[in-house]
């Protein structure tokens, strides 16, 4: 299984290292858990094509004093901002996405996707914009106007605008230092978090952003969904074996959760996706008990 992966990079440019290891890991996930090759076999296809350097879009110029505002009062930074994504870029990168997807699904769904932003029907770098105003519903409202599958289009949209936004957010994150933010979305583009880390060895609590990676610090017991913090109500899910490593903070007032990690220190924005497939084991044991994580 492992060579199968290194041997789709052929014709390529060596990975980085990092990426090197990410997709060996997600041959071993494949091997070890086949009921997740799928997805692992998606973001193997995707990775080496997220990691490749991209023109960067310029981040919008916040002063220091407008920052400490927003954060104050809950806004996250890109809130109301004007992010240039580049047409050119986005439509390349939407492309490839749907590309790499149609690889491993049946049907026509990747394929309208893919047609309709060649068509202009889709327009990319409007949806990017809406999610980072926080209006990602509006993904769906189109995708759902044009007969297209809402849910796999938000997906692509994800991979397509990751790259992108990375280095924005990184760009950004000297604005937050010092700045309390006791919110349960992100900081600075205000998707919900992907997973969370517990760091180190005092296990501080942190969740991940998986539209833009930022990393912001919560408290350990409180839901970032309801801000609930009754601890009667708040409490984890995991298999056998691995509850100190990892788990799925569920809270029962919202019904919400989210997958939390042991790690010595953040991880990668490539490590962060790679730690969300191979987590999925645990999306399904929440949804099996009626928790469900907001998209």
């Amino acid at each position: 299984m492992a060579g199968g992966f290194l041997d789709k990079l052929l014709g390529r440019t060596a990975p980085p290292p990092d990426v090197a290891e990410a997709l060996a890991e997600l041959a071993r996930l494949a091997a070890d858990r086949p009921s997740f090759a799928g997805p692992a076999t998606v973001l193997a296809d995707l990775l080496p094509g997220l990691a490749e350097p991209v023109p960067k879009v310029a981040p919008p110029v916040i002063p220091s004093e407008r920052a400490v505002t927003k954060l104050a009062g809950g806004v996250p930074l890109l809130r109301g901002e004007s992010v240039a994504f580049d047409a050119r870029v986005l439509g390349r990168r939407w492309a490839e996405v749907c590309a790499a997807v149609k690889h491993h699904q049946t049907g026509d769904a990747v394929t309208g996707l893919a047609d309709a932003a060649k068509r202009g029907r889709l327009v990319i770098e409007e949806l990017a914009a809406a999610v980072v105003a926080g209006r990602p519903e509006e993904v769906h409202a189109r995708a759902d106007a044009l007969g297209l599958d809402a849910g796999l289009a938000a997906t692509v949209l994800r991979f397509t605008v990751f790259p992108l936004l990375v280095p924005v957010s990184a760009a950004l994150a000297p604005l937050r230092a010092g700045a309390a933010w006791g919110r349960g979305w992100c900081p600075t583009c205000g998707s919900w978090p992907v997973l969370g880390e517990f760091r180190g060895l005092e296990q501080a609590r942190w969740l991940r952003c998986g539209l833009c990676a930022a990393d912001w610090e919560f408290p350990r017991l409180a839901c970032p969904f309801c801000d609930n913090r009754d601890h009667h109500q708040l409490g984890y899910l995991h298999v056998e074996g691995e509850g100190d490593r990892r788990r799925a903070g569920a809270c029962d007032a919202c019904r919400g959760y989210v997958k939390m990690l042991a790690t010595l220190g953040p991880l990668s924005p490539v490590q962060l996706l790679v730690a969300d497939v191979a987590t999925l084991y645990l999306d399904l044991a929440a949804a099996e008990r009626g928790y469900a994580a907001p998209s």
